[in-house]
């Protein structure tokens, strides 16, 4: 059966789609179905390159020794030296907080292992949506852009301190 000339074709299903609704201090990014925090995006295709390449240049740069002390301070706050530089940040969806520092260990120690030795992080960057690596997949978080450093707000809870 075909349509008249002009006639819009609506697709059953998705005329009822209605946005989840952002709790306060937050908005509905409908590209990628997230909730993210008011003031920041999803990192552009470019910036994840550039970090990619900021990162291999500033392990190389300081021997290794140097970025894993650096990566050290600053997965704290959700970020990778390189991220840090480029004012992105690792952000969880799900809880709706940033990535504390176990979390980002693992995810550098598997983009290191599946992205850096295997090489498939560029293959990821062409062929992603989302620009997700495997260890943000794994791990459960997506880079976002945060110049203003909004995110900050959003840090997980310190570990309490050991009474006695």
């Amino acid at each position: 059966m075909t349509q008249p000339a002009g006639t819009a074709v609506i697709k059953v299903g998705y005329e009822n789609f209605t946005p989840p609704v952002a709790p306060p201090g937050m908005y509905y990014h409908h590209d990628s179905g997230l909730i993210l925090p008011q003031g920041v995006r999803l990192a552009s295709r470019g910036q994840v390159i550039a970090c990619y390449l900021l990162a291999v240049l500033l392990f190389a740069v300081t021997l290794g020794a140097g970025y894993l002390l650096w990566a050290l301070a600053t997965w704290g706050s959700g970020q990778t030296p390189a991220q840090r530089l480029l004012h992105l940040r690792c952000w969880r969806p799900d809880a709706r907080r940033l990535a504390g520092r176990t979390r980002m260990a693992l995810r550098q120690v598997i983009n290191l292992l599946l992205d850096g030795e295997a090489f498939s992080g560029v293959f990821i960057l062409i062929i992603s949506q989302d620009l997700n690596s495997w260890g943000d997949f794994f791990t459960g978080t997506v880079v976002l852009s945060d110049p203003d450093e909004v995110l900050l707000s959003w840090a997980p809870a310190a570990a309490p301190a050991p009474s006695g």
